[in-house]
């Protein structure tokens, strides 16, 4: 049966975890079932920075699920705290980071957005 067609279930702590930039990422959906979107969680510790990026075609949409800290979204900043939501468009360049505290963010993006496909950092 197609990946893509069947319901996917993860129990806590099961998805598959890379570091991409020195930031760690949990990837909810394997990259075969991912249909429409991808879904990611990101785990920034205290004092770090995550690189300027962007996507050419991904739209995202951001949970933070606890912790603070800052999101520069193209030309404006952000106070990050568990339970903010935004949305970020294609092309648009964004960077986190944090200070003292740790940030776990919730990530979505359609259509799907992997490491090697549709993600460009700014150097």
């Amino acid at each position: 049966m197609d990946p893509k067609e069947t319901v996917y279930f993860l129990e806590p702590h099961e998805a598959p975890s890379f570091e991409l930039k020195g930031i760690r990422i949990e990837q909810l959906l394997p990259r075969e079932a991912c249909r429409q979107f991808s879904a990611y969680v990101v785990y920034m510790e205290p004092h770090q920075i995550k690189k300027p990026s962007f996507h050419k075609k991904g739209e995202e949409l951001y949970y933070v699920v606890s912790g603070s800290g800052k999101a520069e979204l193209g030309d404006k900043e952000y106070n990050l705290t568990a339970g903010c939501f935004f949305r970020v468009p294609p092309s648009t360049v964004h960077t986190f980071t944090t200070q003292d505290d740790s940030l776990h963010i919730l990530n979505f993006h359609s259509p799907p957005v992997f490491s090697d496909h549709d993600t460009y950092f700014v150097e």
